[in-house]
């Protein structure tokens, strides 16, 4: 009888603790400790490194898919974050965020911006400016992308050195798939 009862208690326990999965494109708000799971693999596309010319200077940005966890909704979500760098004319690095660890990365996806999912709406926040980022792919074959910033507050210039270091380019070009 002892047996049974220790049985029953981790056979409830176990239920207990799975965690509820949804689809990633679920509209409301999640319930606690649920997991918007990417399960059509939709951010697959976006998943790799990209490269494209602004001003004349090289930008990349590599994403990355993970699970990341909501702290005011208390849920799990998979994302794309991205970790970028610009360099120069002559190939000289004048910013990266490659260094920081995926959750800290400061591009972060917010969501597709319609239902063909061709779109992707991200954040952007650094310790001066803030922005969202709209890619949408250009051709079928998901290798070039169309990237708009929008900024959503203006650029604060002092001396502790943000702007115009580490900020995304602010405007539109196109990103290939390296």
């Amino acid at each position: 009888m002892k047996n049974l009862l220790i049985i029953f208690s981790l056979i409830f326990i176990g239920c207990k603790a799975q965690q509820q999965i949804i689809p990633l494109e679920t509209k409301g708000w999640p319930a606690e400790g649920s997991y918007r799971k990417d399960l059509n693999n939709d951010l697959d596309p976006y998943v790799g490194t990209w490269k494209g010319t602004f001003e004349g200077k090289t930008f990349m940005i590599t994403f990355t898919k993970i699970k990341d966890y909501d702290t005011l909704g208390k849920y799990y979500k998979d994302r794309i974050k991205g970790r970028y760098k610009m360099l120069d004319t002559s190939g000289n690095q004048l910013y990266s965020t490659y260094n920081l660890p995926e959750e800290k990365a400061k591009v972060s996806s917010l969501g597709f911006v319609n239902s063909t999912k061709a779109k992707l709406r991200f954040y952007f926040s650094d310790l001066c400016i803030g922005g969202q980022i709209v890619l949408n792919f250009d051709n079928p074959q998901k290798t070039q992308m169309h990237y708009i910033y929008y900024t959503e507050q203006e650029m604060i210039v002092d001396d502790i050195g943000c702007a115009p270091y580490n900020e995304m380019p602010r405007g539109e070009f196109t990103l290939t798939k390296q």
